[in-house]
């Protein structure tokens, strides 16, 4: 009896652009094991944080008539040759994780349960998870193969989406993972904060590059300022952009109290507004190292950090760290945070240190000369300083 094989390449993502290519090679019907070769393209554009999402389907074969393919179980996963490796194994598929070379990376998956005697099967590449948009009408679109599951933090609660679009209000939980019907696992957002704001161009997503940490954007009603935000790896969130809000209620009002000076840096150095040391700007130099500023000038639920959690981003160095902007001296930006050389004192602009409000006082990251104040070291008399505004869920 001849045995059907085939392969199919899918790219689930409208922003997916990388080459997947699964290709069967065999079949051990005995044991149930079915072997294939992944490859994919790495340049220009490698699949997203560059792993792949491997799934089965399979159809049983009665005499010489095959029946409906069903989804494969996949109870393990090893690679036999190539470089690669896997992980996350969901039984409904799993990630190949890691550069493949020219050749591919060759794997041998184990299926149970299936028929007894000859199966015909197929496998499937994915190159991105399922992802959401929020549209401006109200309904959110999913990216992905239908039907959608959405899953409460909980994992036992549920809500299953038929279609690509979901109106909001037909959304009557809070998702913390979305999955598609290929069983590849992703996250709806892990920003849970009511000033999350997505569309096409403004995505909840994981960085593809540097540490994969989580990056979102956030609307400031204020004066609808749009910022972006990257989770640290305390969990803590972060603005990745200097404060902008000048107080004023809309952008025609008058008779507003003024918060803070123009930013005077060049366009390069994209700095925020800049906040004297008083009630209506950073807040007064005062309190504990730990305590976070009291300060009305971040958005709503934001606040300005505390000195333990602005000095290890801001620490006295005289080398580059990783949230040193990468056009700030070549810095390896590895959390996507984005610092930047910004000042109120003798180098506005310039090219010694950082300095940003936190705790009871400023911090500094000195680049150049390795020298000046200490982290935390309070200034309350030294000028105005930059805002980076801090979010704990």
């Amino acid at each position: 009896m001849k045995t059907i094989l085939f392969f199919l390449a899918i790219l689930a993502s409208v922003v997916a652009s990388a080459t997947v290519k699964v290709t069967p090679i065999s079949t051990d019907y005995a044991s149930q094991k079915v072997t294939f070769k992944v490859e994919w393209t790495n340049s220009p554009n490698a699949p997203y944080n560059n792993r792949v999402w491997v799934w089965i389907d399979f159809c049983p074969i009665t005499g010489t008539t095959p029946g409906g393919f069903s989804p494969a179980t996949i109870t393990g996963a090893t690679i036999t040759s190539g470089s690669g490796s896997t992980n996350t194994l969901t039984g409904r598929g799993f990630f190949i994780a890691g550069s493949t070379t020219n050749a591919g990376t060759t794997v041998t998956a184990t299926l149970n349960p299936v028929p007894a005697g000859q199966f015909n099967w197929c496998v499937y590449g994915s190159d991105y998870p399922p992802n959401v948009l929020a549209n401006t009408n109200g309904s959110y679109t999913l990216a992905g193969t239908p039907p959608f599951e959405l899953i409460t933090t909980n994992g036992a609660t549920t809500h299953t989406v038929n279609e690509k679009t979901v109106a909001t209000s037909a959304v009557t939980i809070t998702p913390a993972t979305i999955t598609d019907a290929t069983g590849y696992p992703g996250l709806w957002c892990p920003y849970t904060g009511s000033d999350l704001y997505m569309d096409a161009t403004h995505r909840c997503r994981e960085r593809q590059s540097g540490a994969y940490n989580w990056e979102a954007y956030i609307k400031d009603v204020r004066d609808n300022q749009i910022y972006r935000i990257v989770q640290m790896p305390t969990g803590t969130w972060w603005m990745a952009e200097d404060l902008m809000w000048d107080g004023r209620p809309n952008s025609s009002a008058t008779g507003y109290t003024v918060r803070g000076v123009a930013r005077n840096c060049a366009a390069h150095y994209g700095c925020g507004r800049f906040y004297n040391n008083t009630s209506t700007g950073a807040g007064a130099y005062a309190g504990t190292a730990t305590a976070r500023r009291s300060s009305d000038i971040c958005p709503n639920g934001w606040l300005i950090p505390s000195t333990d959690e602005l000095c290890p981003v801001a620490s006295y160095n005289s080398t580059d760290s990783p949230y040193i902007a990468a056009d700030e001296f070549a810095g390896p930006d590895t959390y996507g945070l984005s610092l930047r050389t910004c000042s109120a004192w003798a180098y506005v602009c310039g090219i010694e240190g950082t300095a940003y409000v936190g705790g009871s006082g400023a911090s500094f990251n000195w680049l150049r000369t390795g020298t000046g104040g200490a982290c935390g070291d309070a200034r309350p008399l030294s000028g105005a300083r930059t805002v980076r505004c801090v979010r704990s869920l």
